[in-house]
């Protein structure tokens, strides 16, 4: 009976998108360039012709950009923005927080306003693709915080999901504009990123794609899904089904989590090549994080 589970929750899950298919699929990740100015055109065009209904300004609302039902409770959520809460505790930390050296976390990564905007960014000199909260994290590690004092995925993520919060406010209206230097290793870290988005994983041998390319705007069961473009910029959101902020890194960990497989560890180099690519792909979209998302 067991191994007959993932097949019934896949025919569960194929039969609650919608009846009509959201768009023509014709783009094979393998037929394009891994150019990366060349694949995000190509794949940002996939989305222009196919979703003609969602204006170019509107894929960073997500679902809210082009589902009105949704859009109406949106307004009704933000009548009291549960995120206001959060960029005010973010604040407070982020202005009294002082390293072991009595320094503050800026000392690191630098001023609070448009500090959101830079990340994530490909670093030269390591090799790696950064990440605002992994940064952070890194900070205190460097600065010789006690190890069970230093925020992670578990340990003090209320805070860090704060801060980021907070900071992801200072760069509101701004737009993404992620960099890929000329260095074959930041090539391929974006590379790395788009074969995670088109990777299946799991028993239920899903990938990004699937969801957020090929079924986009369909319906599964109760929920819409939302597009392959503006998966960034919202991020930190505060979600209703969690009641809580969910940074970027924790989204994506448990997007891989319940296509039920063994998830990669947040902040990984996968994880962090898959924002890249993300990111890369928004570059023009508006920043207006902390977002809220149900």
């Amino acid at each position: 009976m067991k191994k007959i589970v993932p097949t019934l929750l896949i025919a569960g899950i194929v039969a609650g998108m919608g009846s009509a298919i959201a768009a023509d699929v014709k783009f094979n990740p393998l037929n394009n360039p891994s150019n990366p100015s060349e694949f995000a055109k190509e794949f940002r065009n996939y989305f222009y012709e196919n979703f003609p209904q969602i204006k170019h300004n509107e894929y960073n609302m997500g679902v809210y950009g082009f589902d009105k039902d949704a859009y109406s409770q949106y307004k009704n959520m933000m009548e009291f923005p549960p995120q206001d809460d959060y960029i005010a505790k973010g604040k407070k930390i982020w202005d009294s927080y002082k390293l072991p050296d009595g320094k503050p976390l800026s000392s690191c990564v630098g001023d609070a306003k448009g500090l959101r905007a830079k990340y994530p960014y490909f670093n030269t000199k390591d090799g790696q693709v950064h990440n605002l909260e992994l940064d952070l994290i890194n900070c205190q590690k460097n600065a010789g915080v006690p190890e069970d004092k230093v925020w992670g995925p578990k340990q003090g993520y209320a805070d860090l999901a704060a801060v980021s919060a907070y900071l992801s406010s200072e760069s509101d209206g701004m737009t993404v504009d992620v960099k890929i230097p000329n260095d074959p290793r930041a090539t391929e870290a974006f590379n790395n990123g788009k074969g995670m988005f088109f990777r299946k994983t799991g028993q239920l041998n899903f990938s990004c794609a699937d969801c957020h390319m090929y079924h986009a705007t369909q319906r599964t069961r109760s929920e819409t899904l939302h597009t392959g473009i503006g998966n960034t910029t919202g991020f930190p959101v505060y979600r209703y089904s969690k009641q809580k902020m969910i940074t970027l890194n924790n989204r994506l960990f448990g997007c891989m989590r319940d296509t039920r497989t063994i998830p990669y560890p947040q902040y990984s180099t996968q994880f962090r090549d898959l924002e890249y690519f993300l990111a890369y792909i928004d570059n023009g979209q508006v920043i207006n994080g902390p977002a809220l998302r149900k």
